[in-house]
């Protein structure tokens, strides 16, 4: 929830807003930091990345980063090859998940589908974002991240077309999944989400 655009605000919102504990310090808070994603801004605008900061700069900021999905499109095997599924959205081939509790893919997939912008979030590179109508004769979404992440790493995706999902109600949730001289987290919702289709841009608010 993005906080109040004038009126009191306290470093007790700030911190509600983008985590931390106590003792509470204003340093603690500059745009790329630990706790507050780069390009974070609000009413008065950028929040900034070193120098002078104050509380008046977290006007109307709130802790999810937008990520713009241009979309691409590609068919691909599960990995007994029984079933073809489309993807709409972005991946980079060699992360993509055969199933988010199990193992990737295993072939030597190198090619970009998509992009995305920015292209991370704070502390994991995003490998994977994108829907499926029919991967495992099932509608699903997937948030992919490089590295191993807990399951609570991010909490929330509010997706252009469906609505907010937590992390903490996924449908599959693989953490540390390796294959391909790689390592990946991926989470998993069986949604259908409107207007993914491959063409177009569409928006994931990630918090």
């Amino acid at each position: 929830m993005a906080l109040p655009t004038s009126g009191v605000l306290d470093l007790s919102d700030i911190q509600t807003e983008f985590g931390g504990s106590n003792p509470i310090s204003l340093s603690e808070y500059y745009a790329g930091g630990l706790y507050v994603p780069s390009g974070t801004s609000g009413t008065n605008g950028a929040v900034p990345t070193s120098g002078e900061i104050a509380v008046s700069d977290f006007y109307g900021t709130q802790s999810g980063i937008t990520i713009t999905v241009t979309e691409g499109t590609d068919t691909i095997p599960n990995y007994t090859g029984s079933i073809t599924a489309s993807i709409y959205g972005f991946y980079l081939r060699n992360y993509l998940p055969n199933n988010a509790n199990t193992a990737l893919i295993n072939r030597a997939y190198t090619a970009l589908t998509g992009s995305r912008s920015p292209a991370s979030i704070p502390g994991a590179t995003i490998v994977g974002l994108f829907y499926s109508p029919n991967k495992y004769a099932q509608a699903r979404f997937y948030l992919v991240l490089q590295g191993t992440r807990s399951q609570s790493f991010v909490t929330s995706l509010n997706i252009q077309g469906y609505g907010t999902v937590t992390t903490a109600a996924a449908d599959g949730f693989g953490s540390g999944i390796t294959g391909n001289g790689v390592t990946a987290t991926a989470w998993q919702w069986n949604i259908t989400p409107t207007g993914w289709d491959g063409s177009g841009t569409r928006t994931v608010t990630i918090a």
